[in-house]
């Protein structure tokens, strides 16, 4: 070996040792951004000395003398495990993402500085009772307690991002509230769709787009059929990330003492929202001498969102009703400052707002609103000119200063009964929730409460007029005539974000209603039963069966085909159960078989066959059995030539084209797999790989276990799970102590953790586990909080 070649070996040597020592130690360095979790950390001010207790899997008990104290230590411990997701939900909402992130997220930030969530978290809890304040002042010392007192490094993404978080505030905590309702209310992104679509459809097909649910057990008992004028008004794409976008659904049912084997009330409760790392969930049980919580929090938030307070349990799911509208304003072509009303012109309301750009300029915008909302036109996609002379503005029911969602939860934390429960949600206003409930005592109830528009006129499904009135808001429904069951003699009441009044109901909650699959199936599973123990709802959340497919199949078996391959996927999808499980293959034929017939209904519409990606089961049923020759006048021609029976044949064809052996054909779990998408980590090379959450999964969009597919085609069709239960509970109102509990990821936003994902597999496999006494007995970790004498 010649003496270059010997140098070049020592000095890769050499580098190899530095990469190794620096890499070691830069590893060393990010693991001080892990919490304290044992011994004594001492915090002025506190009232009395207090615990946070983990467990072998993270999960966390608070013991503390006092509410504020204990309050105090859940914003310390949701700082220590989710201080990143807090800041990143503070700064979205703010509309603050640019600071820090750069250009990338200016549209976001226009679109929240435009709906203006910060002033109107601000303004909400300037209207909270000095007591309620009391609780968010706590939850924010606790946050700071973590930032003053924590000794090491931030987690990865403050490293990643370059930055420092600000102090928490009480207020912040209020603007999950508005972000969630903003998740959950998605009618103006369907208005804008109608529209769009008006350039390619005749407004009777768009309305068959939408088909009605006749299967559908409403769960407590519209009205007429309102004639709305369809405007045209361009848009282009809802300015929002997919982590953001509306992707809602829940289940949620709760049984009388006839119909459980326990003699007293079961509630069940999976809420559904994107699956994202680390989840919006963490979960705790929090002891003080007055109360004992447990359930889900979220960070950010002092209160338990979902859970049991050790006298009443309570969950949610999504009314679904249409709580937003757009309007479009006139404007004066004199003076583009003032919009049209049926008095005459009228100036907006304007100011300006500045939006920090990491290494790039500080932007300037212009926030306008009308009478109806702020004006969102060109934050939406749209292009706009100063000869522009109609807008969209944004009337939405959570856009209201007096809005009192926050004091409704504190209440309902505090309720020790069905009375008090009712009376606390008469101020939740937004987003409409449909509130399930049971108490000690053996009432079970369901409570739709929310802010519902009645309008002058119109059903809500399209952009209107804003200059003439005729389509304005004259108030809310009532809370008392709000739908409610209270006892129902049946001994259940269901709710899937089906239907949830009869033709009886006076009013308009929406004209579009999800479909019923979810619901029907729940109370197929609770009527094969006398009575039902604990285990059985778990069962039940867990359940695979697609109701949709199995009433989708004998019109698709109906399939006419000379192939022989066909003829065998047929044949096996004849004698499937419907069951969306992950080890069989049956889900994977269906669901290409869905892809294939999805495009040939939608995929000629070049701007909007996006929309329509994930194929709606009960649309695509409705319009080939309405008009099996003209179904796919809309779609991508399969087959040159051909009508839409050649279409549907070719469908089929197009599931076996790429092998004729169903044999070598992967399972469901292998194509269907649920990945937790994190919003930093899975946007960087080798990171989004070290440090990816996913893992097989079961389930289908119209299953109870729910497991909702995209379906997209690279180099082969995959049907990754987006969007599903990110927490499941089973609360028994005989023993609250033997209540069940389950979350997605885990307790940990902070990927050095072994909190973080390890509750993946349990997640999938339905392992639940108990918030009780034990958890805190066979805590692992111990952490005292302690008061700072001078």
């Amino acid at each position: 070996m010649n003496r270059i070649a010997k140098i070049t070996i020592k000095i890769l040597s050499l580098l190899l040792v530095l990469i190794l020592f620096v890499g070691t130690g830069g590893y060393v360095w990010l693991r001080s951004s892990l919490p304290q979790l044992d011994g004594q950390v001492q915090l002025a001010g506190l009232e009395a000395t207090t615990e946070i207790l983990r467990s072998e899997s993270g999960l966390v008990t608070i013991k503390a003398e006092n509410e504020s104290d204990a309050y105090r230590a859940l914003g310390f411990a949701h700082a220590q495990d989710r201080l990143w997701q807090m800041d990143f939900m503070r700064r979205a909402g703010s509309g603050r993402l640019s600071e820090v992130s750069g250009k990338a997220t200016l549209g976001i930030d226009r679109f929240m500085r435009t709906l203006g969530l910060k002033n109107l978290a601000d303004a909400n809890y300037e209207l909270l009772p000095t007591e309620t304040k009391r609780v968010f002042e706590a939850y924010s010392k606790g946050v700071n307690d973590y930032l003053n007192t924590h000794t090491g490094t931030l987690s990865p993404e403050f490293h990643i991002l370059n930055y420092v978080p600000e102090p928490w505030l009480p207020d912040d905590s209020l603007l999950w509230g508005r972000l969630m309702a903003l998740q959950l209310s998605d009618n103006f992104n369907k208005e804008l769709l109608r529209q769009r679509l008006l350039n390619n459809i005749p407004l009777e097909d768009i309305d068959n787009l939408w088909p009605q649910d006749k299967n559908d057990p409403f769960i407590v008992s519209n009205n007429d059929d309102f004639v709305s004028p369809h405007i045209k008004a361009s848009s282009g794409p809802h300015p929002l990330p997919w982590p953001l976008a509306p992707k809602d659904a829940s289940n949620a049912w709760v049984l009388s003492g006839d119909k459980t084997t326990t003699g007293g009330p079961i509630l069940a409760n999976d809420p559904h929202l994107a699956l994202d790392a680390p989840g919006p969930w963490y979960l705790v049980r929090i002891e003080t001498p007055d109360y004992t919580w447990a359930g889900a929090t979220s960070p950010g938030v002092p209160l338990i969102v979902l859970g049991h307070n050790s006298h009443i349990a309570w969950g949610f799911t999504t009314t679904h009703s249409d709580t937003q509208d757009l309007f479009i304003e006139k404007i004066n072509p004199e003076n583009p400052e003032q919009y049209l009303t049926p008095q005459g012109y009228r100036e907006f309301e304007t100011h300006t707002e500045i939006i920090r750009v990491k290494d790039a300029p500080d932007e300037e915008i212009v926030i306008r609103k009308s009478n109806h909302g702020p004006l969102i036109s060109s934050v939406i996609g749209r292009q706009e000119t100063t000869s522009d002379l109609h807008k969209l503005s944004l009337g939405w029911a959570a856009l209201k200063k007096d809005d009192l969602t926050a004091q409704a939860m504190f209440e309902v934390n505090r309720a020790n009964n069905w009375e008090d429960f009712e009376s606390a949600v008469r101020n939740f206003h937004s987003p409409q929730q449909t509130l399930l409930m049971a108490d000690m005592k053996g009432n079970i109830a369901l409570a739709a409460s929310g802010r519902i528009p009645v309008r002058k006129f119109g059903d809500g499904r399209q952009p209107v007029p804003g200059w003439t009135g005729l389509h304005d808001w004259q108030s809310f429904i009532a809370a008392e005539e709000l739908p409610k069951s209270i006892n129902p003699e049946n001994g259940k009441l269901v709710s899937a974000n089906n239907r949830l009044v009869g033709p009886d109901y006076p009013y308009l909650i929406t004209k579009d209603w999800p479909n019923s699959y979810r619901a029907r199936r729940i109370h197929q599973l609770i009527d094969n039963k006398d009575k039902l123990s604990v285990e059985d709802n778990i069962e039940i959340q867990q359940d695979t069966l697609s109701l949709a497919a199995l009433e989708f199949l004998p019109l698709l078996l109906q399939t006419k085909t000379n192939n022989a391959a066909a003829e065998k996927l047929l044949n096996l999808l004849s004698q499937w159960d419907g069951k969306m499980d992950r080890k069989s293959i049956e889900p994977v034929l269906f669901h290409s078989w869905l892809y294939w017939l999805n495009r040939a209904a939608f995929g000629g519409l070049p701007s909007d066959a996006a929309s329509f990606q994930s194929p709606n089961i009960l649309r695509l049923k409705a319009l080939i059995a309405k008009d099996p020759e003209n179904w796919c006048k809309y779609g991508e021609r399969l087959v040159i030539e051909g009508n839409c029976v050649a279409q549907m044949t070719e469908s089929l064809n197009r599931v076996i084209s790429n092998s004729n052996d169903l044999s070598v054909i992967p399972n469901w779990g292998e194509l269907h797999k649920a990945h937790f998408e994190h919003p930093i980590f899975d946007k960087i090379p080798l990171l989004n790989q070290l440090l990816k959450l996913e893992i097989s999964s079961s389930g289908g969009n119209d299953t109870i276990n729910r497991g909702t597919p995209s379906l997209r085609k690279g180099d082969k069709l995959l049907f990754p799970n987006f969007h599903g239960p990110s927490y499941r509970a089973v609360y028994d109102l005989t023993n609250l102590n033997n209540s069940r509990f389950l979350l997605a990821t885990g307790q940990s936003g902070n990927p050095l953790s072994r909190f973080y994902g390890n509750f993946l597999s349990n997640w999938r496999d339905g392992k639940y586990i108990k918030l009780d006494n034990n958890t805190s007995l066979a805590a692992k970790h111990r952490l005292v909080l302690s008061r700072k004498t001078k």
